[in-house]
């Protein structure tokens, strides 16, 4: 009886039709294969095996590896999940999978148990079921795991690329642990894939370390990451604040970090060093504002990368991606030779302490540990490093603050607070490192959403992390008020750089305070018209607690977030009887003629008018020529009244006049 083939060979565009006898088409066969795969397959086709055959090699109680990520073999896998196999008590274990296939049995799961080393969304209700067993472990220690037998494998299932002309077939676009498994599983079994990418570095494995092989051309798993919202799009813009010309970055899975990439185009001499890539990061590549030129590697370091078929064309034979395994990338002390290097992770919740949960809300466990910790550590021992934990300040509905006085019961402290440098909210930075609790409670609370704040502040007191008579922004209604970001403004100085201008905030108490510790007697004579001495929380707090409508502070900023001094403060009170505010300014010693007081008093008649306040009094003492100069020029008509040893004088807005220059 003869037997019918339709075999169809893509690359040749020809169809064959065999109609033969079961040997004699078998050669053909043989043949074809071989003209399509190259020499390796004539060498090594006695490992060629069916996925079907995948039952015959499983044994009951077997631990099974399964390749991580968008890398995962489903052809094999596949045939895990069919109901005419009986893998007793087999355990399955893996990174992060990212397949629909439903691998635990939900009638009998003694017969399959799955052993998640990080939880992505289709394990994360079997994990909270019990029908899924979770390990909690940092990603730069599960390769030790391995190597020193804790878990053994018996079988691994990997994806990998054709091999060349040596042999060699590639990991491809998973390397990350998939590496060490191949020195320590008993029995390797591989899907070959034409289209998996070959990649550069330490991705390469030759055929002979393989058991078993199924041949089969695929599609590569795609990853689609969440969309960009609101809330990510401007964490994403404050994060690209805090990233300097010449920084190394990282960024772990989410719509965030793929924000802070969006805003990085008009940066230069970045790098990056991460363990995951994503498809945001090929524009800026291609552009060429990721050169590594400024960087201990000169490549784009990484371990995995997940996304669309775009990026994995774009790693394919790219000698500028260089993939390395987990115990590579992940090793703090890797990571800490990199210049600025820059972590980007997300969390679930932060306390105001500052400790950080991103593995569970609560009792329930919602993804993993990972990188995150090993990013946080060796980004703060990289030389100008900066780690950073982001998050939305609410939960999606709106209904829970993210910010939290203390972590609920049963939630995870991932990253400590005492490894805690950035934490960015949609309403701004809290810079933590080396902060104390008062200063901590008073950043994090800053960046909390509005509605939380109050409630936030009166645990913090109940704990005393705060002053009993602490206060916030709010309006005569008591609604705290959100910090006006759109009066911020960088300004040029004639011989000192820049200077960052911006409203004052409350948690500025302390660096109102120094600026005033540090004027001289004669200064706070011309300032405060006595020569005062101290300057105690109760009378500076008002200063840096305003509602930036009747009362408004500017202050002058120099340094980042880790050093920040003020060198400025500019400041308008209305009087509501004459709606007239009076002004006063204090410039730091050290940032004299520069023209601070100058551009202070213009914005602020700027701001003012905005606020539909009328104009400005004030009064200056007879020997503040510099001050009296300033007023004089003014664009407007100014009335000065001479008490003798001061001046005190006034104008509207309305009044505009020609000054002679």
């Amino acid at each position: 009886m003869g037997i019918v083939l339709w075999y169809v060979i893509k690359k040749r565009s020809i169809n064959h039709l065999y109609i033969n006898e079961g040997s004699y088409l078998m050669e053909e066969i043989e043949e074809e294969k071989l003209q399509i795969m190259g020499k390796w397959y004539e060498e090594f086709k006695e490992r060629e095996i069916k996925p079907e055959d995948l039952g015959k090699l499983i044994r009951p109680g077997s631990r099974i590896f399964i390749g991580s990520g968008c890398s995962e073999p489903e052809i094999l896998t596949k045939q895990l999940v069919k109901k005419k196999w009986r893998f007793t008590d087999c355990e399955l274990i893996h990174f992060l999978t990212l397949s629909d296939n439903n691998f635990f049995d939900e009638k009998n799961p003694s017969l399959f148990r799955h052993q998640a080393l990080f939880i992505g969304p289709k394990l994360r209700d079997a994990v909270n079921e019990g029908k899924v067993d979770y390990v909690p472990i940092s990603l730069s220690d599960i390769p030790r795991l391995f190597k020193e037998r804790r878990i053994h494998v018996d079988i691994a299932l990997l994806q990998v690329s054709p091999p060349d002309r040596f042999g060699f077939c590639s990991l491809g676009i998973n390397v990350d642990i998939n590496r060490t498994i191949i020195e320590v599983a008993k029995i390797i079994i591989v899907q070959i894939n034409p289209k998996m990418p070959r990649t550069m570095g330490d991705s390469f494995v030759h055929i002979k370390k393989f058991n078993y092989f199924v041949y089969h051309n695929s599609p590569i798993i795609e990853f689609k990451y969440p969309p960009i919202d609101a809330r990510s799009d401007k964490i994403g813009r404050y994060i690209a604040r805090i990233i300097e010309n010449g920084s190394t970055l990282q960024f772990g899975i989410g719509s965030i970090p793929n924000a802070v990439l969006k805003y990085l185009g008009k940066k230069k001499n970045l790098a990056i060093y991460s363990e995951v890539l994503s498809d945001s990061a090929v524009d800026l590549i291609e552009s060429s504002v990721v050169n590594c030129s400024k960087n201990q590697f000169p490549h784009v370091m990484t371990s995995f990368v997940m996304g669309s078929r775009k990026l994995y064309d774009f790693v394919h034979e790219n000698p500028f991606i260089e993939f390395r395994p987990t115990e590579f990338i992940n090793n703090i002390f890797n990571i800490a030779q990199n210049t600025k290097q820059v972590s980007i992770n997300s969390a679930l919740s932060v306390s105001l302490t500052g400790q950080v949960n991103s593995d569970s809300v609560g009792t329930q466990f919602y993804s993993g540990i990972g990188g995150q910790a090993d990013f946080t550590r060796g980004a703060a021992l990289s030389k100008r490093g900066k780690p950073i934990i982001c998050l939305p300040s609410t939960t999606s509905d709106g209904t829970k603050s993210r910010i939290v006085a203390t972590l609920e019961p049963g939630a995870g402290v991932v990253i400590p607070r005492g490894d805690v440098h950035y934490v960015v909210t949609e309403y701004g930075i809290a810079f933590l490192h080396g902060k104390s609790i008062r200063d901590r409670v008073l950043q994090m609370i800053g960046i909390a959403h509005p509605k939380f704040r109050q409630f936030l502040l009166q645990k913090a007191k109940e704990m005393h992390y705060v002053y009993e008579d602490q206060m916030l922004p709010t309006t005569q209604d008591g609604i705290v008020i959100i910090y006006p970001e759109k009066y911020e403004y960088w300004y040029t100085t004639k011989n000192k750089g820049k200077i960052f201008f911006r409203p004052i905030k409350p948690t500025d108490e302390r660096l109102l305070q120094e600026l005033y510790y540090e004027l001289s007697d004669d200064d706070r004579v011309l300032r405060f018209f006595a020569p005062r001495q101290v300057f105690p929380h109760k009378e500076t707090q008002p200063k840096v607690v305003v509602d930036y409508e009747t009362t408004f502070v500017l202050v002058g900023i120099v340094g980042d977030e880790e050093i920040a001094k003020m060198i400025a403060a500019g400041s308008y009170y209305l009087d509501h009887n004459t709606n007239l505010a009076e002004i006063a300014f204090t410039v730091h010693e050290d940032w004299r003629r520069q023209g601070l007081t100058r551009f202070m008093v213009m914005k602020l008649i700027d701001i003012a008018q905005e606020k539909g306040i009328s104009g400005f009094i004030g009064e200056i003492l007879s020997n503040n020529e510099p001050m009296i100069h300033i007023i004089k020029t003014l664009p407007y008509k100014v009335e000065f009244h001479n008490y003798g040893d001061s001046f005190e004088f006034s104008f509207k807005f309305s009044d505009v006049v020609k000054k002679e220059k």
